[in-house]
């Protein structure tokens, strides 16, 4: 419970008052969708799905997104992950802006039957510019994990973030993610995330796009887990 009382005066903070806001607002979904089936020497089916949603008015953001993983190889499943992202944003000044976050990942091969992370934090948007954007952000949370073996676990987690995304060209973009989780309790258990990629427009709304993915964890909750994961993906994207 007393791990929980930052999650209220973070509350109280970042709910002030609501000055008069006008009546513009904004959605905009991105979705990414890849499939590959192979046959003959080895049989292999991969499916990937992802889809991010923003909304915008005037001191307020929302962001939700949402990442689905499935893989098999000779009929024997080694690749089940879904992930799960909702954030508020409100605006404290032209840049810097207060947040509040839930996070839940199940992934059937990490050791993990699931994670999920609640956090309240501060960001700030470091560069912004019609080619380049970056976006810093720095949380604490409350991280509940169950593991597949040996129950389950809960600590407090801290949280830096950098999310940067270049137009080198107007039918060109570059992405990049990167996130550092560290349990605060125990420094020898950190997770680090790395998402690029790259998406060439074909029209207004598609574009195909390529991916890669690294997912690192410190200390696995059992021995016969890697620590590093990695994914390559090519996907058909829609942005609308």
């Amino acid at each position: 419970m007393k791990k929980l009382g930052i999650f209220i005066t973070a509350v109280s903070i970042l709910s002030t008052a609501i000055g008069k806001e006008n009546n513009s607002h904004q959605w905009k979904t991105h979705g990414e969708l890849s499939y590959v089936k192979t046959s003959g020497n080895s049989d292999t089916e991969t499916f990937a799905t992802k889809i991010e949603t923003n909304w915008k008015k005037t001191v307020n953001r929302l962001l939700g997104k949402g990442e689905f993983l499935y893989g098999k190889t000779d009929n024997k499943e080694n690749t089940n992950k879904l992930y799960l992202l909702g954030r508020w944003e409100r605006l404290l000044n032209e840049r810097l802006f207060g947040f509040l976050q839930g996070d839940y990942l199940r992934d059937k091969f990490s050791g993990y039957d699931y994670k999920t992370v609640w956090s309240v934090g501060f960001g700030y948007d470091i560069i912004k510019s019609e080619k380049h954007t970056l976006k810093g952000l720095v949380s604490i949370g409350y991280t509940l994990s169950q593991y597949k073996e040996d129950g389950s676990k809960d600590y407090t987690t801290g949280t830096t973030e950098l999310d940067y995304k270049w137009k080198i060209r107007e039918n060109l973009t570059f992405k990049q993610l990167l996130r550092y989780d560290v349990n605060l309790e125990n420094t020898d258990v950190y997770f680090l995330k790395s998402d690029s990629s790259i998406a060439v427009k074909i029209n207004a709304h598609f574009s195909m796009g390529v991916g890669y993915k690294v997912a690192y964890q410190n200390k696995p909750p059992t021995p016969d887990v890697e620590k590093t994961d990695t994914t390559f993906l090519t996907s058909l994207i829609v942005d609308f």
